[in-house]
Order: C-alpha cells, then structure tokens, then sequence
C-alpha cells in the first residue's frame, strides 16, 4: 500500500487526500442534519452513488487546488532563486526572506565543508607520503640497524603529526557544536595564565625563549577555565614556533572599563597587515608554497578564535612595539563589587 502511494504524483496525492476529508467532513455534517431532521434511515441504492459523486466532485476540487499551491510553490522558489528581486506578495514575503536565508546558509555551509575536506586531506597526504618514503627506504636498507632506528623514529614522528592534526580537528568540531556545554564561572587569571604559561615552557626552553607573565593580583574576569585555556595555550604555542631562539614572548593582562584584554607579544616576523584577519581560518598559511617546518598543523589560531567566540569574546591580530605579533583577547570582566 505504502509503495503504491508513493509512486502516485504529489499533486494525485494532494488531491485525493483532499478529496477524502472534504468529503468525509460533509458526509458527516449530512448525517448530523439528516438526524436532527428526522430522516432515520436512507436506501443504500442513494447513498452509494451518492457518495462515490461526492468524493469524484471533491477529488476534482483538489486536483485543480493542490495544482495551483504547487505552482504558486513553485513561482515563489523561481523568485528566491533568482539574481533579480522580484516583487512578492506581501503574505509571503517573510517566508521568501527566510528560505534565502536558509538557502545561504545551506550553500555556505556546504563550501566549508568542501574546503575543509580538501584542506585536511592535503595536511594528512604530507605525513602520509614521508612514512611511505621512509618505509620503502627502510626495507631496502633492512640490514643496517642504524638506518632502521632512524626510520623508525622518524615514522613515530610522522604519526605524532598526524596523532595532533586529527586531534586538533576533533578538538575544532567539539569546539563549534553543542557537545562542549560551557561552564562560566568567575576565573583568576593569573592562576591560569600562569598553567597556560606551564603547559608550554618545555617547548620555550628547547627554544631558549623566555615567557615573562604580567598580570596584576586578584584580576577576574568571567569565563570558561577549559576554553580561555585551550585560546591561550594555542596562541602562546603559536608565538614559541614564530619566535626566534632567545627571544622574549610577553603574555599580559590589564582592566579595561568592563572588558579584560590578555595580550600575547612576541618578536618574531610578525604578520603582514593584509593577512591578519585570515590567519584565524583552518590550516592558512602566510606561504601557501611552503610546507611547516615548525610541524603546526594549522588550526591553533582557528581553536583559539572559535573558543573565545564561544566565550563572547573576540580576538585580533596585530602589530607588537617591536614588530612581532600580538594577539589580543577581549573577554567580559567580573563587574566591579559582584561576590567571587
């Protein structure tokens, strides 16, 4: 019954829906009247025909109805789709500005997902191809213990790559869903700027790079502990591999009227103006040409922005006094007088 339905046209289907409730609705509208009026019984030789005239009358009627909303439908999506603006009726006017904008959505969302695949395939084919190489050197040469061991390491390498590249991802898709619920709450900062400025020093001291934290005592602001952490962390991971060795990476704090800015400083090259806003995009590089030799995976600035984002924040990229970067994060500050 249910395939047999199916295959019957949208508009057949309409139409006999239609058909059969209006009919039933008369039938027993025609029932009630015939009781009030009296009329107990009546010959089956009338009803039948009867019956089988309504429903042809109201089938028809349906037909000719489901036609035109279907056409009406159809004129409508004509007009959303167009590249000119048409005029529309007034009553479906806000149903045309509310498909575009699915409709938009839908087709940005379906762009991203493209770019985002074809990016992570690309960022995952370079790991992949070097523990193909280094295997195929590796048994060639299997007789060398020497040149074993180095391929073996560097394949762990290679893995270790890929291991932070699909866990960063993961990290990203949480980040951008509902699976992450935030846990606002009044945060010290110096407490846990000082842990992000811990969970990165052994990065800082195979650079030589000194990490100097400016933060007045008691500074609070509200946020997320597990988000303000993985902003920071991503953007102080960011200044160690774009610093040179012996250099200084400045993370620094101060009260703005009603807002908190954490700053990050390095000396490093810097970012050229016209790149600073898409530098917070998945996997974008300053050198598209050039591969990382630093081994970032391209989606810490991404992490960091969209974690601060879910905090209500916002964060830039600029200039430093002495010509490195700076990244700033604004978050809301614990109002003045409010219980910790």
């Amino acid at each position: 019954m249910k395939a047999w339905w199916g295959r019957l046209s949208l508009r057949t289907r309409l139409a006999a829906a239609f058909g059969a409730m209006a009919a039933g609705a008369l039938i027993f509208l025609l029932a009630v009247v015939a009781r009030t009026i009296g009329v107990e019984r009546l010959e089956e030789g009338k009803i039948v025909p009867a019956l089988l005239a309504v429903l042809a009358v109201f089938f028809i009627g349906g037909w000719f109805v489901a036609g035109w909303c279907l056409d009406e439908i159809g004129r409508l999506g004509t007009r959303i789709s167009a590249k000119t603006r048409q005029p529309l009726p007034a009553e479906l006017e806000g149903l045309a500005a509310l498909l575009r904008r699915e409709a938009q959505k839908h087709d940005r969302l379906l762009a991203e997902l493209r770019r985002f695949t074809a990016d992570a395939s690309h960022e995952l084919r370079t790991p992949l191809t070097a523990l193909r190489t280094v295997g195929e050197v590796a048994l060639r040469q299997s007789s060398d213990p020497a040149v074993l061991r180095e391929a073996i390491g560097s394949m762990l390498e290679e893995a270790q790559r890929m291991n932070t590249l699909v866990g960063q991802l993961l990290r990203l898709a949480r980040l951008e869903s509902d699976e992450l619920p935030i846990q606002r709450r009044t945060v010290e900062l110096r407490q846990h700027l000082a842990a992000a400025c811990d969970s990165v020093a052994v990065l800082a001291e195979e650079k030589q790079i000194q990490l100097d934290l400016e933060c007045p005592a008691g500074l609070q602001a509200t946020a997320d502990v597990t988000l303000l952490l993985h902003a920071v962390v991503n953007l102080l991971d960011n200044a160690i591999r774009h610093s040179p060795p012996g250099s200084t990476i400045r993370l620094g704090v101060d009260r703005e009227n009603d807002v908190v800015n954490i700053t990050v400083i390095d000396q490093g090259p810097g970012i050229p103006a016209e790149h600073r806003e898409r530098i917070f995009e998945r996997f974008y590089r300053l050198e598209p040409s050039r591969l990382r030799p630093d081994g970032g995976a391209g989606l810490g600035l991404c992490i960091a922005k969209t974690a601060i984002e879910r905090l209500d924040g916002r964060i830039v990229a600029d200039s430093g006094p002495g010509g490195g970067a700076m990244f700033r994060i604004t978050l809301p500050a614990l109002p003045s007088g409010a219980p910790t």
